[in-house]
Order: structure tokens, then C-alpha cells, then sequence
């Protein structure tokens, strides 16, 4: 028995030896990022893993760019959410931890059912502001005309729609349905059809230390396979709303939570 207890003891000292407090560095961006007490979906999810890895965590809000740039410079140890990277020295970029899904939202009262971004000309338009930047030479074109809107408060855009003011709304899904449940997590969400028009996104997190790098994505696999990760979604979509879609076999192993 006493060998036991030396060999448990033992372990739990390499464990806390390894074991050390991160720095995650982010922006503000709901529900994705929020300097708050629960940190939004992507940075919630980040920190889960890490301590499942025996880490705790500290967080510190800055531009993006200001914090890759940290990161970088080993003043940071992770940064999320970051796109369409490789790895360079100092910046290990994790697998998916979340896609981000820019939608086209309608009412589902209105009927409509566009095929493409093209088939939104001449239609009343709301989304965020300097959308036509991401979303390719189509939506360019659609930004110049008379019935095309930009908002920089995001948090009106479900509203808006949802009053008829507007016949589309364009926004990332979980950032729609953030807003707009906002007050009530139970509200009728069957009022919108979703145009999926516009490819997906994956998120990454990205560590100044490849080893630690490795075994986050190791632990990110079975994390995500867990109910923990599906209440990161719940806590700010709300709960009975949420189905996983499995991405096939020769992809990247992800999951991707759509609203039904």
C-alpha cells in the first residue's frame, strides 16, 4: 500500500510540475470572444481543453493582430480564434475548434429561396460593416447597390429582420442567433430559413509551443465527442437547439453544431 501511495504521489508532483497557468490572448467579439466571467464560445473551448491538460488559464483582450504578434514573441502562450494560417516559428496553429458560418438569413414568411449571392440583387439587404470584403467579388458587387445596408452594431441585425424591415439579413450564424436570443434562450428560431450561400470557416488556436500545440489537438478530439463541448453552444444559443453533423472520414476531424 505504501508503494502505491508513492508512486500516486509521484505522479501528481510530475503532473503539477508540468502543469502551469497560460496566458490566452484575444479580442472581443460575441459569442465568439467576451471578456466576461465566460469567456464566448471559441475561448471557452480553448480553456477546457488546456485544463483537462492539467493547465490553468489567465486572459488578455487585444486586437488580433496585436496578439498573434504577441504570441509570436512568446509574451502570450495561445491566441484565438485565427484563420487560414500555417505554422512559422512561434505560431503553431491548432486543428478546427470551431467553424464559423456566414449565413443568409430570411423570414421564412417571405418565401424567398435564392440559389446564389447574384440572386440577392435587387432585395432589400442588412449585414455588418465591411462585409463585402469577405465574402468575394459577387457580394462586391451587391454592396453598391441602393438596397444594401451596413450596420457596425451586429446586435440590431436579427431584430431588423425580424421586424420585416429587411428581406435579408447576412451574419455568422452563431453570432445571429446570439443577439437574438440574447434575453429569452428559448425564442422561436423556426421564423428564419438559413440560405447557406456562403462556404464555412474553420477556427483555429495557435501556441507559441508546438509540443503543447500537439497535445491540445490530441485532447481536442475526445473533448469534442463530449457533452461539455455541447454546452459551450448551449450556453449561448440556448439548449434544444443544437445537432452535431460529423465531417467525413478524409477530412480534418471537426464538428460542426448547426441550429435546427
Amino acid at each position: 500500500m505504501q508503494l502505491i501511495m508513492a508512486i500516486i504521489l509521484s505522479l501528481a508532483l510530475i503532473c503539477s510540475a508540468n502543469a502551469r497557468t497560460l496566458t490566452i490572448a484575444s479580442s472581443e467579439g460575441p459569442p465568439h470572444m467576451i471578456n466576461d466571467i465566460h469567456h464566448g464560445i471559441d475561448l471557452d473551448i480553448v480553456e477546457a481543453v488546456l485544463r483537462r491538460l492539467g493547465h490553468e488559464v489567465s486572459y488578455e483582450f487585444m486586437g488580433l493582430k496585436r496578439a498573434h504578434r504577441e504570441l509570436k514573441l512568446g509574451r502570450v502562450d495561445v491566441t484565438a480564434p485565427i484563420f487560414k494560417q500555417a505554422d512559422s516559428d512561434g505560431s503553431y496553429i491548432s486543428d478546427s475548434i470551431v467553424l464559423y458560418q456566414p449565413m443568409v438569413f430570411s423570414l421564412k414568411a417571405s418565401g424567398l429561396n435564392p440559389e446564389t449571392i447574384s440572386d440577392l440583387q435587387g432585395h432589400s439587404l442588412l449585414t455588418f460593416q465591411g462585409a463585402p470584403g469577405y465574402f468575394g467579388e459577387a457580394f462586391e458587387l451587391l454592396s453598391r447597390g441602393d438596397s444594401y445596408q451596413e450596420l457596425t452594431d451586429m446586435g440590431t441585425i436579427a431584430e431588423l429582420l425580424t421586424k420585416g424591415r429587411y428581406e435579408y439579413a447576412v451574419l455568422d450564424k452563431y453570432i445571429f442567433y446570439y443577439y437574438y436570443r440574447l434575453n429569452d434562450k428559448q425564442r422561436d428560431v423556426s421564423i428564419f430559413t438559413e440560405h447557406k450561400l456562403i462556404p464555412p470557416v474553420p477556427a483555429s488556436s495557435a501556441f507559441h509551443d508546438e509540443k503543447l500545440r500537439d497535445e491540445f489537438n490530441r485532447e481536442l478530439l475526445v473533448f469534442m465527442k463530449s457533452q461539455e463541448y455541447k454546452q459551450i453552444f448551449e450556453r449561448y444559443l440556448g439548449s434544444a437547439l443544437l445537432s452535431t453533423e460529423q465531417s467525413s472520414p478524409e477530412s480534418e476531424p471537426e464538428v460542426d453544431f448547426r441550429l435546427n
